[in-house]
Parts: C-alpha cells; sequence; structure tokens
C-alpha cells in the first residue's frame, strides 16, 4: 500500500499515488466526501505494521473527525417545523407510512412517529435523519432547512421550459439529433469537454460537478442534441447513471456553436418538482421520434385538418 505522510502540507497526504486532503464539510456531499477521507485514514492505520509511526496518521484522523463532528453539530440545531413537515411529505408522497418507515430504517416501532408529532418538544437523532436522507435520496441539509413543499421558482421556470420542449418534440417542431456515447460513438466534440472521459474499453464516463464525485456516473443512453432553442447554442440532453443507484439522472447543456469547448450545463435532479419524470418523458419521447416516422409540421396540419 503506497502511502506518504508530509508534514509540510497542511491538511494532505498522498495514498496511492494521489494527493488526498482532508475536507471540512458544508454539505451532504461534502459530508459523504470527508467521510470517505476518514475510511481512507482508518485504513492506513489499520494496515500499519507495529514499527510504523502512526502518530501522524492519528493526528490527521483526528482533524477530519473533528470536522465532520462541526459539521454534524451544525446541522443538529434543525428547525424541527421543517423536518416534520418534510417527513410528512415524503412518506406520503411515497405511499409509505410511518411504521413501514422505521422498519425500514432499523429504527425502533414508534421512534419516528412519536417524534414528529405537531408542537413536540423532540427531535430525531442526526443518525435517524441522515439515513432518512439517504433513504428518500436527499440532501441532509435539504432536509432539515428547506421546505419541500413550495416548489422554487426555477423550477417552476424548468417546468415550463420542458414542457415547451416536450411539445414541440410530439409535434415534429423540433428535430433531434444522436451524439452518441451510449450505443453510437460519441460525437468527438463531446469526448473533447472536460466533463466527459472514456475509458479503455470505450465506456464514456460523465463527470457531472452537481453529483458526488466519489461514484463513477456512466451514460445511461445516447445523448440527443437539437438547434431550436438558440441560434447561436446548441441544446443537449445527457442521461446518465451510477452502479450505486439503479436509476437514470439527466442533465442538460447548451453548447456553443460558434465558440468550441465552451458550454453551460444546468440539472433537473429535483425529484420533489417532478422535474426529473418530465425529463424521462421528454427523451423517451425523443427516442420515438428520432426511430420512428416524422411528419413536418405542415403535413401533420393537413393530416389533422382531414382528421378533424
Amino acid at each position: 500500500m503506497s502511502r506518504k505522510f508530509d508534514e509540510s502540507i497542511e491538511d494532505k497526504f498522498e495514498y496511492q499515488g494521489e494527493l488526498r486532503s482532508l475536507v471540512c464539510p458544508t454539505s451532504f456531499p461534502e459530508l459523504v466526501e470527508a467521510l470517505d477521507i476518514k475510511g481512507t485514514l482508518q485504513e492506513i492505520i489499520n494496515f500499519a505494521t507495529h514499527e510504523d509511526d502512526i502518530s501522524n496518521w492519528e493526528l490527521l484522523m483526528d482533524q477530519q473527525n473533528g470536522y465532520i463532528q462541526e459539521y454534524l453539530d451544525s446541522i443538529s440545531n434543525f428547525d424541527n417545523n421543517v423536518l416534520v413537515s418534510n417527513i410528512t411529505y415524503l412518506t406520503k408522497s411515497n405511499g409509505i407510512r410511518l411504521g413501514e418507515l422505521e422498519r425500514m430504517l432499523g429504527v425502533s416501532a414508534g421512534y419516528i412517529s412519536r417524534t414528529v408529532k405537531e408542537n413536540t418538544s423532540k427531535k430525531l437523532s442526526i443518525n435517524v435523519v441522515w439515513k432518512m436522507a439517504k433513504f428518500f435520496d436527499v440532501g441532509i441539509d435539504d432536509l432539515v432547512s428547506r421546505d419541500f413543499r413550495t416548489p422554487s421558482e426555477t423550477a417552476d421556470l424548468l417546468r415550463q421550459f420542458i414542457a415547451k420542449l416536450s411539445t414541440q418534440t410530439m409535434l415534429d417542431e423540433i428535430e433531434w439529433n444522436c451524439e452518441g456515447g451510449y450505443i453510437d460513438e460519441i460525437n468527438p466534440i463531446l469526448s473533447n469537454l472536460p466533463i466527459f472521459s472514456s475509458e479503455s474499453d470505450g465506456t464514456v464516463i460523465y463527470h457531472p460537478e452537481h453529483m458526488n464525485q466519489t461514484f463513477k456516473w456512466t451514460l445511461a443512453g445516447d445523448i440527443y442534441s437539437c438547434n431550436a432553442i438558440d441560434k447561436d447554442q446548441c441544446l443537449m440532453i445527457i442521461p446518465f447513471q451510477t452502479e450505486k443507484y439503479k436509476r437514470s439522472y439527466y442533465d442538460f447543456i447548451f453548447y456553443n456553436n460558434n465558440q468550441d469547448g465552451i458550454y453551460k450545463t444546468f440539472h433537473c435532479n429535483d425529484p420533489f418538482s417532478r422535474l426529473e419524470e418530465q425529463v424521462a418523458s421528454l427523451y423517451n419521447w425523443i427516442l420515438k421520434k428520432v426511430d420512428g416516422i416524422r411528419l413536418a409540421p405542415d403535413v401533420r396540419s393537413i393530416i389533422q385538418n382531414y382528421l378533424s
């Protein structure tokens, strides 16, 4: 096992030829990264020989544990009313009873249901809150601070955007092109972007900046593009997945046709605004239109007038 501690580099160490840093988390994804660093340090300590001086590694472990505990302490002072509201919303939205949730999380019967009663002074332990965040695939900071019942203005804007794209796609007013990456070979323009890389077997790896970087994200289908949104910008939809979660996610890219390598991304990974369902439906319509029979808008109009 290759490992190296360098006292001259604060909060950093080398492991298997890679420079790693301690993580002071300020969000749930960063907490996951911090726990990964903690696990690496623990592995180094566990595999050390009797002749090895592990005092510096133990010092790093204490520092990392301190950073993790600071974050847990900061979110433990949450507004219980927001958490209670979100638990009620999440369980009802997913058709789960509190008793079922307790069994699935492995907590004692009645613990959650007693704690989420209105006007109660009790709070759930941060460990249980963490388990719920992982179970519902939401950020722990969102779970305790953001009211999921209130859709954001951005989510409303994206819903309208995706709805219009879907309608235009169904009516053949938008022509989508396959850029590959899954079944077909990926467009060289995309393969040169820093958000994509390839493995030796040709598998395209996607690097979404807003997702957990400790997971390996691969494409879940081919990338599709259209030029109907803006004359200078090409819109692309990227389906991706990870082995850890058996589901598909979707990102959008606006690629500047006049400036190579210039792009902007935005994502719709917000299950509580139903954006993911909308994008999945849009992607399925794209597949149908690209692989199926297309009708020009004027031809469609003639046929519809005849049928009406």
